[in-house]
């Protein structure tokens, strides 16, 4: 999991491959648990034969495994925290909008009265609900305000909002030092250029991009998002689908690989086990 962490965090191929380097982060994730839990049982059952061979492995085993475990609980109680006070302002967000926004009939939004573009999306217990500006409606064009929507149902359709949790919980369990830091800007970041996929999807890389443009000025530094706009923008316009390279299927094979480790390796020592057991 550190490793995949440290390649999405480091490398510069994840801005030509939003997805799948999304897709390796949580494959490392899932055999990180998943090798903790065969780990586990490994040492559980197999502690009468460790009392009696291996005396002095077993403690730095055992205290291995419990920090592990430390930590994902750890992980677990911050991510609880987290995502009850996001749940509490979100509640005193949607009552603000209730006063000072208005629903519109032909949109799936709610329109906020403000001079400047602007648009995110609030997740709810129904699905949750688009907030965009009426500067986006009224100087965008048709397909731009489309785009814009399409971003943000696909943040509230893909539950990103617990993976930028998730990645936070994560941080908070750690020092706070650049790694951790750069590695949830990052995160976000990607998670941006997943919701601009499914924007392009919908309306095209052209309508994608001028809106993205319009919303977001250009910076040559990276944003609070993590993500230079030009590099979301370069990903649009010369990409006719999301992760379509080879680098992108390299990588979902190594993800892939990643996940099926633990698993494989077990099922492997398993079989050999049983072979020399029939053999005995």
């Amino acid at each position: 999991m550190i490793s995949a962490s440290a390649v999405v965090t480091a490398a510069k191929w994840p801005y030509r491959a939003p997805c799948a380097a999304l897709s390796l982060w949580l494959a490392g994730a899932l055999a990180a648990l998943t090798g903790l839990l065969l780990a586990t049982y490994g040492v559980i059952a197999d502690v009468d034969s460790a009392l009696d061979h291996r005396k002095l492995r077993l403690p730095v085993d055992a205290l291995a495994i419990v920090g592990a475990w430390a930590y994902v609980i750890h992980v677990l109680i911050s991510f609880i925290k987290i995502n009850r006070a996001a749940r509490r302002r979100r509640e005193r967000h949607v009552a603000l909008l209730e006063l000072f926004a208005r629903p519109t009939l032909h949109l799936a939004a709610v329109v906020l009265p403000s001079r400047h573009p602007v648009a995110y999306s609030v997740p709810g217990p129904h699905g949750g609900h688009a907030v965009v500006s009426e500067a986006v409606l009224t100087n965008f064009s048709r397909e731009e305000v489309e785009s814009v929507l399409a971003h943000e149902e696909a943040h509230l359709r893909q539950r990103h909002h617990l993976f930028t949790q998730l990645v936070d919980a994560l941080g908070s369990a750690l020092p706070k030092r650049h790694f951790a830091v750069r590695f949830a800007e990052r995160f976000s970041g990607l998670i941006e250029m997943r919701a601009d996929c499914a924007s392009r999807h919908k309306c095209g890389r052209h309508a994608a991009a001028s809106a993205l443009a319009r919303m977001v000025p250009d910076s040559s530094d990276e944003p609070a998002s993590g993500c230079p706009v030009a590099a979301r923008r370069r990903h649009l316009l010369f990409n006719d689908r999301c992760c379509n390279s080879l680098t992108s299927s390299a990588v979902y094979i190594v993800a892939c690989s990643l996940a099926a480790a633990p698993v494989v390796l077990t099922a492997a020592g398993l079989l050999a086990a049983a072979c020399n057991w029939i053999c005995r």
